[in-house]
């Protein structure tokens, strides 16, 4: 694998013998060692069949190969907001959000006017927030503005209980999620 640079090329090998560690070494992966990537870590059984590797034991600073590559890799500024602990389904707050993610500030406001879900009002909200959160804190043009992430985490369930014939009792379980849009402004290429 060669790094994309115009004026220097590094090849794995020389990366590997640069950073003095082992040729199979595997990439540090905290979402492995912290045990939050499948269904089991909530369960609360352990990861064995899934390979845990460490951070190596050397110190080893930042590659930065030239300043035009890292000069490239500079976000342009994003305005960012949460609405957290609202109640409804996060994969039905998910079907909106998949609707209006890349499009404008604009475009999104007019299509979450139109879409005949509850979750609307809710998303409209926090887009709006999103909005005046660039404009405010960071001075961006709302016309310029693009939803560049949204997503919706799942909240505490909160757990009910139904009462049923001959003494039985089923539970219920009122979901809850958080919603977080990210907007940034247009970046106009030449």
């Amino acid at each position: 694998m060669q790094a994309k640079c115009s004026c220097h090329t590094l090849s794995a090998s020389a990366t590997r013998q640069s950073l003095a560690l082992p040729s199979r070494a595997v990439p540090f992966s905290p979402r492995l060692t912290a045990g939050l990537g499948s269904s089991q870590a909530r369960r609360g059984v352990p990861l064995t069949h899934q390979r845990v590797t460490t951070r190596p034991a050397v110190n080893v600073p930042a590659l930065t190969v030239c300043k035009a590559a890292s000069a490239a890799k500079a976000a342009p500024p994003s305005a960012v907001a949460h609405l957290r602990f609202s109640r409804g389904s996060p994969s039905k707050v998910r079907r909106v959000l998949d609707q209006i993610r890349g499009r404008s500030y604009e475009e999104a406001l007019m299509i979450l006017e139109y879409t005949p879900y509850r979750a609307c009002e809710l998303i409209i909200k926090t887009l709006v927030s999103a909005g005046a959160n660039a404009k405010e804190n960071l001075g961006l043009k709302k016309l310029k503005l693009y939803v560049s992430e949204c997503y919706c985490d799942e909240g505490p369930i909160l757990k009910r209980i139904k009462t049923r014939a001959k003494g039985r009792a089923n539970r219920i379980a009122k979901l809850t999620n958080h919603i977080s849009i990210r907007v940034q402004e247009k970046v106009e290429t030449s």
